[in-house]
């Protein structure tokens, strides 16, 4: 689509003819252009803009008699446009290239890394609005807040300016008058940072793209004013609207103070989950290799700050594995910012251990912690906002995860160890013998009383406790298979719980207690606590 603007032109009227006409030499900007026949002046004064903006460079590069007469005011005129466009004169190169680019609608930008630390500020912008291509016959990856968030350590201007793009397009129901404010909310403070100076010159300095990506951008941006103006008009019209929607700006803001000061501190573990999106976007063994030690440190350093007592009373249920220690624990740990960070990375770096399906079972169903925009989202959910108007409702952004995942529920599951036999890579875990008592009835005798005629015309007789007693029951599950690297830590007993990988095999041990008596684990996903 052309944009549209009014602007002080050139008028065809105006030309004059100045005879004979001195011969200008070709600016070197138009290196490669490949401009046909004579340029149509009267697009000079076009209010679209980039019919405007190409007829400027066929002009310099290939000047008609009558443009080369009047070369003093078209020059004049070009460089207004320059200006308004963010562009130096050798910038006109770039107006070339979206020329040759079929005026830009044969422009693909493509990422020039895999590597999402190297990325420039048009592979940030593409990573935004285009996302990720995951391959198989699935769709992009497209999720403009925690693309944005994943980028968040180096976002560029440009890359800014692709999220408050997203966020200025942003829509609720058709059938609804509540305006998106929950994604107005989250982009607000990219709003305020985002400098279209800086854009510019990022635009400018990013040697790893051609020039008719940069000039798609920039004619993108030519009227982000205006509509910055327009939607600084909306929002103020949702607050008055509802005071909720105020609220949100105000919480979101406070959540991006809270990241600042906190995990946007954790450089390291920020590092660490940047280089497992890059890797699981990219499809690039080269970034995963390595990444178990690296993600399960920091799974464990993240546990391990919380204490013993978060975890008491916390317990499996024998005979409901779905209801016990990971169902109840499993929401206790993904709520806490730094081990969702954490656990984010563990999931893209094995997804298929028994340890990530646990994770991410718990994990998707929150926003996430990923950079400052989802940390407002997560903060948003959690203050249970309510609009006054009983028929409408909050409408939330939708959200695209990494770590996401399918299959049923996870449970766990496990006891006493009364001994661990090791055999390659699996550990035999036989557990203490696990006793049902019950009273019953040991002796009893048939009377001549019919209890019952069954349909086959079987006749049953009442029979009669002479006796009750004891009566012992073993109900002792059968034997675990764990993984062996978990056998130092599976001593005789140690009660312990486990979750099943999702692809079957030897479990993932999940928590131990010490002992049979104690309530208060010593050990979770890998962290020892206190």
């Amino acid at each position: 689509m052309r944009t549209q603007l009014t602007v002080a032109a050139v008028l065809v009227g105006a030309l004059t003819f100045a005879s004979p006409p001195v011969a200008a030499a070709e600016p070197a900007w138009c290196k490669g252009a490949s401009f046909d026949g004579e340029p149509d002046l009267r697009d000079l004064s076009s209010k679209d803009a980039e019919r405007a903006v190409a007829t400027f460079a066929h002009a310099a590069c290939v000047p008609s008699p009558e443009a080369s007469a009047n070369r003093a005011e078209i020059e004049k005129s070009r460089a207004a446009w320059g200006k308004r466009l963010g562009m130096t004169d050798a910038d006109w190169a770039d107006v070339v290239a979206w020329v040759n680019a079929n005026e830009g609608r044969n422009t693909r930008l493509t990422y020039s890394t895999k590597d999402l630390s190297q990325f420039t500020p048009l592979d940030h912008y593409k990573a935004i609005v285009d996302g990720f291509d995951r391959g198989g016959g699935n769709g992009a990856y497209v999720d403009p807040i925690y693309v944005a968030d994943a980028l968040d350590q180096g976002l560029s201007h440009v890359g800014r300016f692709a999220y408050i793009e997203a966020c200025l397009k942003a829509e609720t129901s058709v059938a609804s008058s509540a305006p998106p404010a929950a994604t107005w909310a989250l982009c607000q403070g990219d709003i305020e940072a985002f400098d279209l100076a800086k854009f510019h010159e990022e635009l400018r300095a990013d040697g790893a793209h051609a020039g008719d990506g940069k000039m798609m951008l920039r004619f993108k941006a030519m009227d982000l004013k205006q509509r910055l103006d327009e939607h600084a008009r909306r929002v103020q019209a949702a607050w008055k609207l509802d005071p909720v929607y105020k609220q949100m700006f105000d919480v979101a803001a406070a959540a991006r103070g809270e990241w600042a000061a906190g995990l946007g501190k954790h450089t390291k573990l920020l590092e660490l989950v940047r280089r497992m999106n890059s890797a699981w976007w990219s499809g690039s063994r080269k970034q995963y290799e390595g990444c178990e030690a690296a993600t399960a440190a920091a799974l464990e350093e993240a546990v391990g700050k919380l204490p013993a007592t978060t975890w008491k009373k916390m317990k499996d249920e024998r005979f409901d594995p779905f209801g016990g220690f990971a169902k109840t624990a499993g929401p206790v740990l993904v709520a806490v910012p730094e081990i969702n960070l954490a656990a984010e990375a563990y999931v893209l770096c094995r997804p298929k251990t028994g340890t990530a399906d646990f994770l991410a079972y718990n994990a998707q169903d929150t926003v996430g912690y990923r950079g400052p925009r989802t940390m407002a989202f997560s903060r948003m959910l959690t203050e249970k906002l309510t609009l006054d108007d009983l028929t409408e409702k909050i409408y939330w952004p939708e959200t695209e995860r990494p770590y996401r995942r399918s299959g049923g529920v996870v449970g766990s599951a496990g006891g006493v160890i009364a001994k661990t036999k090791v055999e390659g890579d699996v550990a035999t875990v036989t557990l203490e013998r696990f006793i049902v008592k019950r009273k019953e009835c040991v002796q009893s005798h048939q009377t001549n009383r019919i209890s019952r005629i069954l349909p086959d015309g079987t006749i049953e007789y009442e029979r009669v406790c002479d006796k009750t007693g004891i009566v012992e029951y073993d109900q002792t599950w059968g034997d675990f298979q764990i993984k062996a690297v978990y056998a130092p830590l599976l001593k005789k007993g140690v009660k312990f719980s486990a979750v099943q990988s999702p692809e079957g095999g030897p479990a993932d041990l999940l928590v131990l207690w010490p002992n049979k008596k104690t309530e208060e684990p010593s050990w979770l996903v890998g962290a020892k606590v206190k």
